[in-house]
């Protein structure tokens, strides 16, 4: 008797599990945003990576992204992507707007992407966002743009679609962090 409880418990569980991960499926990859061991340090310039973790959902295919920050951004420049040719456009009002278009064959579902961006960081410490448009083939797209917020009555924590952020720290409390890396494109070049 007891082996036919534990299998009709086992059962149980792994049908439940089963009806729950279609609803799990739903959810999106993130744009994550990645600072190498490097500190974003107010009025300086270093450089950050921006990573779509896969195409969009059931199993589309990437062909472009969109990347959008505030006044704050003092600057951004795309570097160069193997496959991909990038745009930079200043917004009206302040900020920058880069795009990247795959050129060729769209990047398979299952393939993250790294979009690599030198950035002048704003001139003072703070949390700063950068909203993130994933475009598929047939149509699908992801806006990544909700701010992260503690879960309440009419919202889970985190939402779908977060914005990715970065910390950028004040001089004085970086004096301990690693130094930018010497591979980031000098902020002279930048528009």
């Amino acid at each position: 008797m007891r082996l036919i409880t534990r299998t009709a418990l086992v059962t149980s569980i792994v049908g439940a599990f089963a009806l729950a991960t279609p609803l799990m499926a739903t959810a999106s990859a993130h744009a994550i945003i990645s600072l190498k061991g490097v500190s974003a340090v107010a009025g300086t310039s270093s450089a950050m990576t921006l990573e779509i973790q896969h195409g969009c959902l059931p199993s589309e295919a990437t062909v472009q992204v969109e990347a959008f920050v505030g006044a704050p951004w003092r600057a951004v420049q795309p570097q160069a992507v193997d496959g991909w040719s990038s745009s930079l456009s200043k917004q009206s009002k302040g900020g920058w707007h880069i795009t990247w278009v795959r050129q060729g064959e769209p990047v398979p579902f299952g393939t993250p992407t790294f979009f690599p961006i030198a950035v002048a960081w704003p001139a003072s410490a703070g949390t700063y966002g950068m909203s993130v448009m994933q475009l598929c083939t047939h149509g699908t797209s992801y806006y990544w743009n909700e701010k992260y917020a503690p879960a309440s009555a009419t919202s889970d924590s985190p939402p779908l679609t977060p914005r990715p952020e970065v910390l950028v720290v004040s001089k004085a409390s970086a004096s301990n962090t690693p130094k930018p890396s010497a591979s980031a494109t000098p902020m002279a070049h930048m528009h």
